[in-house]
């Protein structure tokens, strides 16, 4: 161990001008939360070096069964590795817990103990929460060094079995009707199935929707997110549309059919489109001017642009004339900002009028672009309106960005309903015995 810092007597030249205000010694790690000390509780400071200090982990066997699951685990800490925490929770969630201030802020949750032995075939059971059948989970284990510092994680994954179920449950689906922003389908069950529900993506983004919620809401499997996110649910032959969908887009509608017990039948996929709207001409934009306001100490100014009926899509925004004066960006750096896809950002394509309200200072030059591209795919010209906004007799609280911010706005979901926090995983009680 090699000492840097000796006593906090060393350290008395640090504080010294400030002793009269300078009481802490806080420790802000890369992850977690910032640890204080009071200065005069600190005997000393040192740093050393410590090797890999992790409870190294893998599965033997799993058994799931009405009366109790139970894991078998081979553990084996490291020379380093003074103690470790183990628990076990989703993929998804484990997938979000990859640094040691994470899975131990989980272990903190769940109350989880610390051992300090090995074990070539623990039996690990008392899961407070079961294992759904049919999912991902893995087994996580924190190690500790000598100085309990929380330092490198181990993982083993496994998997469930399907639950079994009655006949075979399934769906038949049938799109009956669709326009630019609605999709029609008939749902109808087989005899097997007791109840269905369905749900409603864009193409592609119900993998990474399940990614985002699954950890915050417990999912432990797709299907688990269907049914949360899905509508009400049926058990006869219905015709639902979908509103306020984007034109020229493909969804996918993920169908959960169920047996007489619940059961999950295996997801069926079905694909759907909204129709394509504009036409083969060029597509244009008008900019209109509205008002500016002022609310909660920020400004901001109303413009409106309107596509012509050409235009599929249109995309826009404001810039201050400073920054557009700029070599980033200019005329060019506008366009690719405009064509580039950004699917994060749920205003970005407009399909009609877009009433904007955008963040903006007083006394400032801006200029708003616009451009729209045709049924073909084809953009048609840059479309820009120059303005300067009303001086005011105060600075605005904040100043706005270069590049204009759009006020936030209550967004809707397409999932049909809202979702409910419930389902997470928990395991306060699960212990380990050698077998």
């Amino acid at each position: 161990m090699k000492r840097i810092i000796a006593t906090l007597t060393l350290c008395a030249a640090f504080v010294g001008l400030h002793a009269q205000t300078v009481n802490r010694m806080v420790v802000v790690p890369k992850a977690g939360q910032p640890q204080g000390y009071v200065v005069n509780n600190v005997d000393s400071i040192f740093f050393t070096s410590v090797g890999r200090a992790a409870a190294d982990v893998t599965i033997n066997k799993t058994s799931f069964s009405a009366a109790g699951d139970t894991l078998w685990l081979a553990i084996t800490p490291t020379a380093e590795c003074a103690s470790y925490r183990i628990t076990t929770t989703t993929k998804a969630r484990a997938d979000m817990m990859t640094t040691p201030a994470a899975l131990e802020s989980w272990l903190d949750y769940n109350n989880a103990s610390s051992y300090y032995q090995a074990f070539t075939n623990a039996q690990m059971t008392g899961f407070e929460t079961p294992f759904v059948a049919g999912s991902d989970y893995a087994v996580l284990t924190l190690g500790y060094d000598k100085y309990n510092t929380p330092c490198e994680i181990s993982r083993a994954d496994f998997s469930t079995p399907a639950a079994p179920y009655i006949g075979n449950p399934s769906v038949t689906w049938q799109t009956t009707d669709s326009t630019t922003t609605t999709i029609s389908m008939q749902f109808t069950p087989n005899s097997d199935c007791a109840s269905y529900t369905f749900c409603l993506f864009e193409e592609g983004t119900a993998e990474q929707q399940f990614e985002q919620w699954a950890p915050m809401f417990g999912f432990a499997n797709l299907s688990d997110m269907i049914k949360q996110f899905g509508y009400n649910l049926y058990s006869d032959s219905y015709t639902n549309t979908w509103t306020g969908l984007a034109p020229g887009t493909r969804y996918d509608i993920y169908i959960l059919p169920m047996d007489a017990n619940g059961a999950y039948a295996p997801l069926i996929l079905a694909k759907a489109s909204t129709m394509k709207q504009g036409g083969e001409g060029v597509a244009t934009v008008e900019i209109t001017l509205g008002d500016f306001k002022s609310s909660d100490g920020s400004y901001y100014q109303e413009v409106t642009y309107t596509p012509n009926d050409q235009a599929s899509l249109h995309r826009d925004m404001i810039i201050t004339a400073d920054a557009y004066n700029t070599a980033e960006w200019g005329e060019a750096g506008v366009l690719a900002y405009l064509k580039g896809d950004n699917p994060y950002d749920p205003y970005w394509n407009q399909y009609g009028v877009d009433n904007a309200t955008w963040n903006a200072d007083p006394s400032t030059s801006y200029i708003a672009f616009s451009i729209a591209k045709n049924a073909n795919d084809e953009w048609g010209p840059l479309a820009r309106l120059e303005f300067t906004t009303p001086a005011l007799p105060s600075a605005p609280a904040h100043k706005a960005p270069a590049l204009g911010k759009r006020k936030a706005q209550v967004e809707t979901s397409v999932f049909g309903k809202a979702p409910r926090f419930e389902g997470r995983m928990i395991n306060r009680g699960i212990q380990l015995v050698q077998k």
